[in-house]
This record gives C-alpha cells, structure tokens and sequence, in this order.
C-alpha cells in the first residue's frame, strides 16, 4: 500500500503537470480555466502552539479556476521555524527548536472584486514534514518528527498595485498537531 503522503504528493504534482500544460493566460475572464494564473511569494509572524518566536515563509503558484471564475486553486509550499515552549515535570523548560515544511493544495474562493481590492476566503490539505533538535530521551521528540496531515482555512484581501502585480495580507489558521498555528501572512504575486 502507498503511504498517504506520497499519494498526496502525487496529486500535487499532477495538478502542477496539467496546470502547467494548459498554461494560456485566461483571456476571458467570465469562464473557469484551468491554467498558470498568478505565482506569489510571502512571510509570516505565526503564533504556534507550545511554541514562540514563529516565522514562516513560502510561496505558491495559482493554477486556474474550476467551476466558477472567482474559485481557484493553489499549489502550495511553506517552511515554519519556531522554538519549542514547553515544560518538564517540576516546571522545566524542555529546550530546543523545531522546524515544518509542507507541501499542499488549496482553494481559494474571491468574495468580491471592489476597485483594487480583492477579499477571499478558503480552505486547502498539505502533508507536513516536522523535524526537530529537541533531545531524543525527552518524551515529545517524537511528536515533533516525520510526517503529518494537516488542514487550513483562512481569509484575506488583495490590493492590487498595476495590473499584473498585487499585494495581499492574510489571517489563516493550520490544524497540524502539535504545530498548530496562526500565521498572519504579508506577501505579493504576479500575474501570469
């Protein structure tokens, strides 16, 4: 049996191989298709559970609409660092770092398109690569290693400066225990 992570990294890929064979710029904008649409890169302040100090950063790449112009899909790739906040038996500071990279796809769905602004919600699963420096005799090195499946939501708002570049903030919240966080993300993209 194929392990769930390399199955969800198949998908990935896949949806990366089509969308970059339909790679043609969306010349009619009232019609969902599938194509490279926009690549964006971003950084974050995150608040991690049993964590602090956390900053992530990332990118990902827009391949297109379905169903309906205002849903897209993404491709996504993020890197978090964070230190470990946690405590021994007597209130001792258990020390070390660890650090997440993923690998996911998302949907993101534009609520409206108001002059230059652009608010959007959306949702999205990535597969979670966690690796620690904590030491192997402490109890939670453990849950710090190997690969996790997680989930996401979050909203947003783009601002766009011309018209093939834009910038964006957004709030989302990642469901990756014992990573679980809140980033709050600044970042821009361009049009393809």
């Amino acid at each position: 049996m194929v392990p769930r992570g390399i199955r969800v990294w198949a998908c990935v890929t896949a949806g990366v191989l089509m969308a970059a064979h339909d790679g043609r710029a969306q010349s009619d904008s009232s019609v969902a298709q599938l194509g490279l649409d926009r690549v964006g890169s971003y950084l974050s302040y995150t608040t991690v559970e049993h964590a602090r100090h956390g900053w992530e950063l990332g990118g990902d790449v827009d391949m297109g609409s379905v169903f309906t112009p205002k849903l897209h899909v993404l491709a996504e790739v993020n890197y978090l660092h964070a230190d470990i906040h946690r405590f021994q038996a007597g209130d001792v500071p258990i020390p070390g770092s660890f650090h997440d990279f993923s690998v996911g796809v998302a949907a993101r769905y534009s609520v409206a398109h108001v002059k230059r602004f652009e608010p959007y919600v959306g949702a999205g699963l990535g597969v979670h690569f966690l690796g620690t420096d904590i030491a192997p005799s402490q109890p939670i090195h453990n849950d710090y290693t190997g690969a996790k499946l997680g989930g996401e939501y979050f909203l947003g708002i783009s601002y766009d400066l011309t018209k093939r570049w834009a910038l964006y903030g957004e709030v989302r919240r990642m469901e990756v225990p014992p990573a679980s966080r809140v980033t709050y993300r600044l970042g821009f993209f361009v049009r393809l």
